[in-house]
């Protein structure tokens, strides 16, 4: 490990304490250290521009923070790694309480990078790709303020496999199962399952349930209100308008978000840690 690039949540309280604190530990074994600009530690650079030659990118914050780095500089190829400032943390690997003894565990080699599938989004109108984006987590479809019944209609490789009358509908990653589509009523799946989730957002029927399809599979999207607000959310970060006239479609992406894992811990001791522990 030769250089770091940290990127934070500045509104976390503690947060320039903490970040100066992991400069100088890295600093004192010969790591350099880049971070954004407001953090006034390490050499400054620019967040959303393109990063300094970093081989981890160490995010302090929550799961938001994570997922919006993600969007940012997941396609890189740089391996990120989660300081949890936050509540739950699931993308996050390491606690605050847990920091010198998991930074002396990157400077020793002692980790491995998993890689996550990521979403493609694209919104066509009448046949033209009119905006696209990537999300790690999930692509959520849903109503505007106004309380309406969002009729969606859903299809997976050309086939209807619902018209979903409710709130909404919810596409997600493996990664993504633990997050929205869980409160959904989804299931929990691995990050190693080549899978996609489509998950019901309260839906105004009985019939409508979460489906697993493969990972190679194409889903549309089409709204049928024709006056009702409908919008795409990704991870929760980034949002635009779906009008009556368009089409989202969602594929597995070619691009991947490298996640740092500090051996010793795996999926099923984190959903131990952050979900069954929390019952008690």
């Amino acid at each position: 490990m030769k250089a770091v690039a940290i990127i934070a949540n500045l509104s976390k309280p503690n947060v320039h304490e903490i970040a100066r604190d992991i400069t100088a530990w890295l600093e004192a074994r010969r790591v350099k250290v880049y971070s954004q600009q407001e953090l006034g530690c390490g050499q400054g650079f620019v967040l959303g521009e393109p990063l300094p030659p970093a081989d981890l990118i160490m995010v302090l914050g929550g799961d938001g923070t994570f997922l919006a780095v993600a969007g940012m500089y997941g396609p890189s190829g740089i391996p990120l790694l989660g300081v949890n400032l936050g509540h739950l943390g699931f993308l996050t690997e390491v606690e605050v309480g847990d920091l010198e003894q998991d930074l002396d565990k990157l400077v020793q080699g002692d980790y491995c990078v998993e890689k996550r599938g990521m979403l493609d989004a694209r919104v066509f109108r009448q046949g033209k790709l009119v905006s696209q984006a990537l999300a790690l987590n999930d692509v959520v479809v849903a109503k505007g303020p106004l309380a309406r019944i969002l009729h969606l209609e859903v299809a997976v490789e050309g086939v209807r496999i619902g018209n979903y009358r409710g709130d909404g509908v919810i596409v997600a990653t493996p990664t993504g199962s633990t997050g929205y589509s869980l409160s959904a009523g989804g299931p929990i799946v691995p990050p190693n399952v080549d899978i996609i989730l489509v998950t019901p957002i309260c839906p105004h029927t009985l019939n409508a349930r979460p489906i697993v399809v493969d990972k190679g599979a194409v889903i549309t999207v089409r709204t049928m209100n024709s006056q009702s607000e409908t919008f795409i959310t990704l991870d929760g970060q980034q949002g635009m308008e779906l009008d009556c006239d368009a089409v989202l479609e969602i594929t597995s992406s070619k691009h991947e978000t490298s996640l740092v894992r500090l051996k010793g811990k795996n999926f099923f001791d984190i959903l131990a840690k952050k979900i069954v522990d929390q019952d008690h």
